[in-house]
């Protein structure tokens, strides 16, 4: 099924394909779940296959007519990403929709430090993880779609690609190079009838924030679900519509704050 063609009763996005990225937890997972609720058949890929395979055992108990499939996928590794998209591909026929969501937001283990304090190593494996992991899952399911002329790729950056912050430098470059990436692969294939579009998402309470040690979550950090309902709205946008660079934020309003404060 293409973009172009109409929904099914069975929901908008059945017999489509959606490959997540990162679909082993947090947004992924949220991201998972929201598509196969509107019928998709889910490719979930993460770095951890046990992962994973947990976000399909999810989709299993869940409603929803599409099937899931759990994969193994490194996405710094062009041949790893190639095995990804090739099993996705064998299984559903095509990679009709790319979510791309892994992404980390420092070297494992390693907690905010200011830059001249970081060592080459974990600047790599950042930058590898989310500008180089960006431009290999997009690239590894562009050839199917333009050969189709169809096709939707959701590229997630973050609000620290659209300003630095201090103790995220690589992190904020790294999500700075997905927003310009994004932007220069829509103009390209838009012509071909791929629509390419970006979420940026601002305080999300994910895994993500374990990473930053004792420094906690701001309050009122939107669940992952609310940017997965996002980008479900974005996949089924009518062909002829495209959103460009969505912010997503929490809505701190004065009324939820006083409601927090009287239950204290």
């Amino acid at each position: 099924m293409t973009a172009d063609e109409p929904p099914r009763p069975d929901g908008p996005l059945a017999g489509r394909c959606a490959l997540v990225t990162g679909g082993g937890s947090g947004i992924g997972r949220a991201v998972c779940l929201a598509l196969h609720a509107r019928g998709a058949d889910v490719a979930v890929a993460d770095i951890s296959l046990e992962s994973a395979r947990e976000t399909v055992a999810v989709l299993d108990e869940a409603e929803g007519p599409g099937a899931a499939l759990a994969l193994a996928a490194d996405v710094r590794c062009e041949e790893s990403v190639a095995a990804m998209t090739s099993a996705a591909v064998e299984r559903f026929g095509a990679v009709d929709v790319l979510v791309h969501s892994a992404a980390i937001l420092r070297s494992r283990g390693s907690g905010p430090k200011i830059l001249p304090e970081i060592e080459s190593g974990e600047m790599h494996e950042v930058i590898d993880t989310n500008l180089k992991g960006t431009f290999l899952c997009n690239r590894a399911v562009l050839a199917g779609m333009l050969e189709r002329g169809s096709g939707q790729i959701v590229n997630i950056s973050s609000t620290s690609g659209l300003q630095g912050r201090p103790m995220d430098s690589v992190y904020s470059a790294s999500k700075f190079g997905v927003v310009g990436l994004t932007e220069s692969l829509a103009e390209e294939v838009r012509p071909s009838g791929v629509r390419v579009q970006l979420v940026v998402p601002d305080a999300v309470a994910t895994p993500m924030w374990d990473q930053n040690g004792a420094l906690p979550a701001p309050p009122g950090a939107l669940p992952p679900e609310r940017v997965a309902e996002l980008i479900v709205d974005l996949v089924c946008l009518p062909p002829d519509a495209v959103l460009k660079n969505v912010v997503i934020a929490p809505f701190r309003s004065r009324r939820r704050r006083k409601k927090k404060a009287s239950a204290e």
